[in-house]
């Protein structure tokens, strides 16, 4: 069966849409206030996206959602890229909500869905540790059974959002496998005892914390799905997150695109515009084909994934390519503006340090090539 990569006209219409409100609320000197700020997103702004149905799009009817596809948030993805949107919502939607879709207990569901839809929760992702891997064996988190709770011991690196949070997903070791056997996901709640937060500058301007549990205990039926067998969703869920994080990509692309051409023509040098070198002509098309390459394999998985169809492989293709991309064609788009860019008040700027973070961000491209070898070749996840 072919795939149509076209957009039907109610995603079309929620493009239109996050374009006019996002270039309304996002102009490029309130992402650096927001950046600059405490939190690190606009509450207001949040407000909003609850208020449109846009947390809760994917959510089935009967835990306040929209009953929307997978699909339907990739338009909105990409323009949150467009105008590098700072939001919890990949963390709290894509990856948390996506995973209690998938393995959380109904009372889970009923409790924490409508409360994200609403705007009302935050929820973290507690994953990367000390050496920042993406993978099971680099997680040395504990938690152990104590009567009816889990005590959770260890420090969490790079978990967004943290000073927000309302909930933390914790991804920790309840078994003495050093694999993914062993691995479980546990809710906590944000103000238990013995947590701690420290801010980490990062060069993306993103809010990024350490979080230390120290001895913090959590109900047993905080418990996300089987213990011991946590990474399997964890994965599942993270892999399609990765794909709305290329749509944003492929966002950011555009835009990146279009100032970049606009340069090209507006800057002469030698009496002529720049844009007329064809050194500067093979950047700028390096740009366009980054772009194309990305949103098209980005799409084909989306599709893939809302239709219900396998898609692991072109999932991890998508995502492979696009934290390529996303280093590539700032770098193009750098060697276009050459010194002007590097101040800090030039937007490429914003963008170039953005796509640092999206690089890295659940997992970076060597892990989705592993993922692409693996399921060429019929075998498990690689956990190195």
């Amino acid at each position: 069966m072919a795939i149509d990569l076209t957009l039907d006209e109610h995603q079309l219409l929620l493009q239109r849409s996050a374009n006019e409100l996002f270039r309304r609320r996002y102009p490029s000197e309130v992402v650096r206030e927001i950046e600059d700020g405490d939190v690190g997103y606009s509450r207001e702004g949040w407000r909003e996206l609850a208020e449109l149905g846009w947390l809760g799009i994917t959510f089935p009817e009967a835990y306040g959602g929209g009953g929307g596809g997978f699909l339907d948030l990739y338009p909105i993805y990409e323009e949150m890229g467009r105008f590098l949107v700072p939001s919890p919502h990949l963390d709290t939607v894509a990856v948390a909500g996506a995973l209690l879709l998938a393995a959380g207990t109904e009372d889970q569901r009923r409790t924490l869905l409508p409360a994200i839809a609403h705007g009302d929760c935050i929820i973290s992702p507690a994953i990367l540790e000390r050496d920042g891997w993406f993978a099971p064996d680099a997680i040395t988190s504990s938690a152990e059974r104590r009567g009816s709770d889990f005590v959770i011991s260890g420090t969490k690196l790079l978990v967004p959002y943290a000073s927000s949070a309302d909930h933390f997903l914790c991804v920790v070791r309840t078994g003495a496998a050093t694999d993914a056997d062993g691995i479980s996901l546990l809710l906590v709640d944000a103000g238990a005892r013995g947590i701690e937060r420290e801010k980490i500058r990062n060069i993306a301007g993103h809010a990024l914390y350490a979080v230390t549990f120290d001895d913090v205990s959590t109900p047993t039926e905080n418990l996300v799905g089987v213990e011991g067998h946590g990474w399997e969703p964890l994965s599942a869920a993270t892999l399609q997150a990765a794909v709305l994080q290329t749509a944003t990509i492929v966002g950011a692309a555009q835009a990146v695109l279009e100032m970049t051409n606009q340069y090209a023509k507006d800057r002469e040098q030698f009496g002529s515009p720049i844009g007329r070198y064809q050194a500067v002509q093979y950047l700028v098309s390096d740009i366009l084909i980054d772009l194309h390459r990305a949103d098209l394999l980005a799409k084909q998985a989306a599709f893939r994934i809302d239709a219900g169809r396998s898609s692991e492989r072109e999932a991890a293709m998508a995502v492979a390519f696009g934290k390529r991309a996303a280093a590539h064609l700032h770098r193009q788009a750098h060697e276009v503006h050459a010194g002007v860019a590097f101040i800090v008040e030039h937007d490429l700027s914003l963008y170039s340090r953005r796509s640092k973070f999206w690089e890295n961000h659940l997992g970076d491209a060597r892990y989705y090539e592993e993922r692409v070898a693996d399921s060429m070749l019929g075998r498990p996840e690689v956990h190195t």
